[in-house]
């Protein structure tokens, strides 16, 4: 993988995968339009950097090649944006279908992200089903309803790859659970959480019912992972959860937070807010074939916390809440 394609690479996945690529010496092209207000490239200089629609740029490269191209570019956005605003997602259709005609013939590995995202939500009532890789494949015509347009545009993209797939290209579809991270948006919830927490707000403020089971993984084990599966060797099109297994209550991830910060609240619950699906927990299984998740939940919300800037070092506007 010496010569590395990262389109959306100055969002939050992105970041992290340049990241890992250029410290192992390969040569890496990241390509962001650089729309989003928390566009940010990690350590410019070391590697070659393009503000251009990621749309532009494969029309741009036809004569580019690379061992492997990572599609990250995508609107992105919390789940508030995901229920109130529905067609943003839809740029993602067009972006897609770009990069794997691109990608067909200019890389010989593509890596899509999508998305836990794409299993029915009737399968995340109540306690819910552990879900499996299975329960979705774009071969099978019978699948249900995913979560709302974000979660149809993902599997879109799968289907996209599924039939790259017969022209040549090698494709592994990532679906991470709920990722988080340091440097993730405030949009997002664990990042939000953490930040009201070391506000000491009280009482603590947690959107939903606070009850809504998540499979968290920590960004570091998406990138783990997904390294871990190209370097076994990817064929066609190929699917893989990345998670841990277990499911953790927002109002969970509320008490840790006083717990590492070190003060006590009350939690209050803001249903006025969207709460998404019930439970959402991944089978694990494929991907601990090989790869072992290496951050713990403690271990990444204290750094999440480390990383966070005290309120009062906050541009304007960006305080959590």
């Amino acid at each position: 993988m010496n010569r590395v394609l990262v389109t959306g690479g100055a969002g939050f996945l992105g970041r992290w995968f340049v990241k890992h690529h250029v410290e192992q010496g390969h040569a890496v092209v990241a390509v962001d339009d650089m729309s989003n207000p928390h566009s940010a490239w990690w350590e410019e200089g070391r590697y070659q950097a393009v503000v251009v629609d990621a749309g532009r740029y494969f029309e741009l490269s036809k004569d580019r090649t690379f061992d492997v191209a990572y599609h990250f570019a995508a609107p992105v956005g919390g789940r508030e944006k995901i229920e109130g605003d529905p067609l943003f997602n839809a740029d993602s259709l067009r972006l897609d279908s770009q990069f794997f005609r691109w990608a067909v013939k200019r890389t010989g590995i593509a890596v899509y992200p999508s998305s836990s995202a794409v299993y029915p939500t009737s399968l995340q009532e109540g306690w819910g089903s552990v879900l499996t890789e299975t329960m979705v494949h774009p071969s099978n015509l019978t699948w249900g309803a995913p979560d709302e347009m974000y979660g149809f545009t993902k599997f879109a993209g799968e289907m996209l790859a599924w039939k790259a797939a017969g022209y040549g290209l090698n494709t592994l579809c990532i679906r991470p659970f709920s990722g988080y991270g340091e440097g993730q948006s405030l949009e997002y919830p664990v990042p939000s959480i953490l930040a009201r927490a070391k506000e000491r707000e009280h009482p603590l403020t947690v959107w939903g019912t606070g009850l809504q089971q998540r499979d968290f993984i920590h960004v570091e084990d998406v990138v783990g992972a997904t390294i871990a599966r190209l370097d076994a060797g990817v064929h066609g099109y190929q699917s893989m959860n990345i998670a841990s297994g277990i499911g953790t209550t927002f109002n969970d991830i509320a008490k840790r937070a006083m717990q590492i910060v070190g003060y006590s609240s009350v939690v209050r619950n803001d249903t006025s807010k969207p709460s998404g699906v019930s439970s959402r927990r991944g089978d694990p299984t494929r991907m601990l074939r090989y790869y072992t998740p290496m951050v713990s939940l403690n271990e990444g919300l204290t750094r999440v916390l480390a990383s966070l800037p005290d309120a009062s070092d906050r541009p304007l506007g960006a305080r959590s809440g």
